[in-house]
């Protein structure tokens, strides 16, 4: 019977949690890319820092599927020490931009009263961090830095639907590859 009622209240505390991100590219990625480059892609996604809900592996699917379609070729590099001394490499890094002390708190107090108190952020998300390199020379960073608002409430239940209208982790991530193959192709047959 403990079990029950400690699954209900997980369940009804973190099924009233509305979750929207901003501050990243509204892109969709192409179907075909324009041109293929003669150049090998090498690339090192840096695992996440924290507990990632879907960004991580939209990252490794992107490369996989999508990116690799702009090369002759594409490998990725587990070692992020290894560097190619030919080709095109990508070193995809993220940070966590952590919420702010009130919303820490807020947050805190929020869980300990099963969510009977409001708890709200505005400010974190990730920085994230394309760096392209050739033949062993780094050529640019490409910067993004989306931000996500979270609202935690138990009497957010009825209009939990809203998350349904919002872009997830994954769909971010998947939007900032594709912003970043654009802002990259320039680049990618010097």
């Amino acid at each position: 019977m403990k079990l029950f009622h400690f699954f209900f209240l997980f369940l009804f505390t973190f099924a009233s949690c509305i979750t929207s991100y901003r501050d990243y590219p509204r892109i969709e990625s192409t179907s075909k890319p324009a041109g293929v480059s003669k150049n090998k892609l090498y690339y090192h996604l840096t695992p996440f820092p924290i507990l990632e809900f879907g960004g991580y592996a939209a990252l490794k699917s992107y490369f996989k599927n999508n990116i690799s379609q702009n090369f002759s070729d594409s490998e990725e590099i587990t070692d992020p020490k290894v560097m190619p001394p030919k080709g095109m490499y990508c070193k995809v890094t993220t940070q966590w931009a952590p919420v702010s002390a009130p919303a820490l708190i807020f947050g805190y107090i929020s869980i300990a009263t099963a969510t009977f108190l409001p708890a709200w952020s505005r400010n974190d998300g990730y920085d994230v961090t394309y760096t392209l390199y050739k033949d062993g020379q780094k050529i640019k960073d490409f910067n993004y830095s989306p931000r996500r608002f979270v609202f935690l409430w138990a009497f957010a239940l009825p209009v939990i639907w809203a998350n349904l209208f919002t872009s997830s982790e994954e769909e971010v991530f998947k939007a900032m590859s594709a912003q970043f193959v654009e802002d990259a192709k320039p680049y990618f047959n010097q």
